[in-house]
């Protein structure tokens, strides 16, 4: 199943795009699932038709790529994509300074439907 992260977010990755778009694919198998509990426990940023992006704790990303066996670059990437995908949402809702703020002591998951 195809990951929620729009090509947009994926500009820049310091690995190429087919290896970006793997690792994002096995982070959206590995979170699949358990979006309600993820739901429970961090904060909507906010949310569309077709997903939602959380704001979680700053260690999330560190944990979840040590789950999957990522490289530390993998997972900087992973979380940047992430990242992105909430400054692409807040500057259409006009919250861009809002979420970057955010993005200070949190990061961002984004959860596909």
């Amino acid at each position: 199943m195809p990951h929620p992260i729009p090509a947009a977010a994926c500009e820049g990755a310091d690995v190429d795009p087919a290896t970006l778009d793997a690792l994002l694919g096995r982070v959206a198998d590995y979170l699949r699932g358990k979006e309600r509990a993820l739901e429970r426990q961090y904060e909507r940023a906010i949310g569309a038709r077709d997903g939602v992006v959380l704001f979680a704790d700053a260690d999330f990303w560190a944990r979840t790529g040590a789950a999957l066996a990522f490289t530390e670059v993998e997972t900087t990437a992973v979380k940047r994509a992430h990242e992105a995908t909430l400054l692409l949402a807040g500057d259409r809702a006009d919250r861009l300074g809002e979420f970057e703020t955010a993005l200070d002591v949190r990061t961002a998951v984004v959860l596909g439907r």
